[in-house]
C-alpha cells in the first residue's frame, strides 16, 4: 500500500473511531461477564480473537468499497464534464441523495451553458450584420468626399479657401478611414471569440499580404509624410491569409499612430539557424513604449503611458495580434525603447 493508501487508511478508521470503540466496550463487557461467571480464560481469549478478526475483516472489506470509491471520484476529477454518467452505484441513501444533486447541478451547468452559447452566437451575428451594414455608408461617404476632393483639384484655384477646403476634406477621410477599422475590429474580435473560426492554413507568398497592407495605409504614410521601406522577398509561409493581413493591418497601423517623423520599415526572412522559419519585424522611429509597459502591451484594454496620451488609443489592437497569431501558432514578440521607436516581430515556424 502506497503512502496515499494509508492516509486514506487512517482517515477511515478515524472516522469511524466510535464504532470500533463501542465494539470494544461490548466486547470487554461480554468477556469480563464471562469471566466472572467461570468461563474459562482460553475461551474467553478465543472468543475475543474471534471478534477481532470479524470486525477487521468488516472493516477492511468497507475500507475496499471505499478506497474503489475514492479513486472513481479522482478519475472523475480530472474528467469533469462525465461526472454524472460516470458515478459508482451508490450503497446508502446518503450517496444516492447526493448523486441526485450532483447531477441536477450538472443540468443545470448545461442549462446555462446552452444559454451563454445561444446569446454568444447571437451577439455575434448581430455585430457581424451590423459591421456588414455600416459599411455600406462608409463606402457612400468615401465617394463623396472623393467627389469634394476631386471638384477641389480640378478648380487648380490656389487660395486659400480651396486650400482649407482640401485639408478639411482630407481631414475627414482620415477619420472616415480610422471608423471603418474600427468597425473590422470589432467584427474580428466577434469572430475570434466563436468556438468555431474561418482559419485557412495554406502556403502564403508573403509579400502579397504585406504589399495590400502597406497600399491600405498608404495616404496615411503620405499624410504624416513617413517612409516605408521594404525591399519584397519571394518568401512563403504556411498561414490564414485573412486573419495574417488583419495582423499586419493593425501593426502598421499602430507604426503610424505613433510616429511622427522618420519611416516605418517592414521586414521579412529566414532564420539562420532555423530556415524552417519565418520572420516578419515592423520597425517605427516613434515614440516608443516605456520598459515598465512592456511586459503588458499585449493586455485586453492596456494602453500604457503613451496610449493614455492618444484619445484614439483602445488597447485592443496589439491584443487581437496576440490572440490571433497564438491560434495560428505563430509567435508574436515586442521590442521597444521610448523616445527610439518600436520593433515587432511575427515569428511564423515550419514556413
Amino acid at each position: 500500500m502506497d503512502k496515499k493508501g494509508i492516509k486514506y487508511l487512517k482517515r477511515y478508521i478515524g472516522e469511524r473511531i466510535g464504532w470500533l470503540a463501542v465494539i470494544l466496550c461490548i466486547a470487554a463487557m461480554m468477556a469480563g461477564t464471562m469471566f466472572f461467571n467461570g468461563v474459562p480464560a482460553s475461551e474467553i481469549g478465543y472468543g475475543l480473537a474471534l471478534c477481532a478478526f470479524v470486525t477487521a475483516v468488516v472493516v477492511f472489506t468497507g475500507y475496499g468499497r471505499h478506497w474503489e470509491s475514492l479513486c472513481k471520484l479522482e478519475q472523475m476529477r480530472e474528467n469533469i464534464t462525465v461526472l454524472s454518467n460516470e458515478m459508482k452505484a451508490p450503497e446508502y441513501l446518503y450517496e444516492e441523495q447526493y448523486q441526485d444533486c450532483i447531477r441536477a447541478l450538472a443540468q443545470e451547468k448545461d442549462r446555462l451553458r446552452n444559454e451563454m452559447r445561444n446569446r454568444q452566437q447571437d451577439r455575434s451575428a448581430y455585430y457581424s450584420m451590423w459591421v456588414h451594414q455600416i459599411k455600406t455608408p462608409i463606402a457612400a461617404l468615401k465617394l463623396l468626399i472623393d467627389e469634394d476632393l476631386e471638384t477641389c483639384f480640378e478648380t487648380a484655384d490656389e487660395t486659400e479657401e480651396n486650400d482649407t477646403r482640401v485639408r478639411k476634406e482630407q481631414q475627414k477621410q482620415q477619420e472616415l478611414f480610422r471608423i471603418e477599422q474600427y468597425a473590422d475590429m470589432a467584427l474580428q474580435y466577434t469572430r475570434l471569440g466563436a468556438e468555431s473560426n474561418d482559419f485557412v492554413l495554406e502556403r502564403v507568398v508573403l509579400d502579397e499580404v504585406i504589399k495590400r497592407s502597406a497600399r491600405k495605409y498608404a495616404k496615411q504614410f503620405i499624410h504624416k509624410k513617413l517612409r516605408l521601406c521594404y525591399e519584397p522577398q519571394e518568401i512563403a509561409a504556411v498561414t490564414d491569409r485573412k486573419w495574417l493581413g488583419f495582423v499586419l493591418d493593425q501593426l502598421l497601423s499602430n507604426a503610424v499612430k505613433y510616429t511622427r517623423e522618420g519611416s516605418v520599415t517592414v521586414r521579412v526572412f529566414c532564420a539562420v539557424e532555423d530556415a524552417q522559419s519565418v520572420h516578419i519585424i515592423i520597425e517605427d522611429t516613434g515614440i516608443g513604449i516605456r520598459a515598465e509597459d512592456l511586459p503588458r502591451v499585449c493586455e485586453m484594454g492596456y494602453t500604457g503611458y503613451n496610449g493614455h496620451a492618444d484619445r484614439y488609443s483602445t488597447g485592443i489592437g496589439l491584443y487581437l495580434c496576440k490572440a490571433i497569431l497564438d491560434k495560428l501558432g505563430h509567435r508574436l514578440s515586442v521590442a521597444s525603447e521610448e523616445g527610439t521607436g518600436t520593433q515587432v516581430e511575427i515569428v511564423i515556424a515550419g514556413g
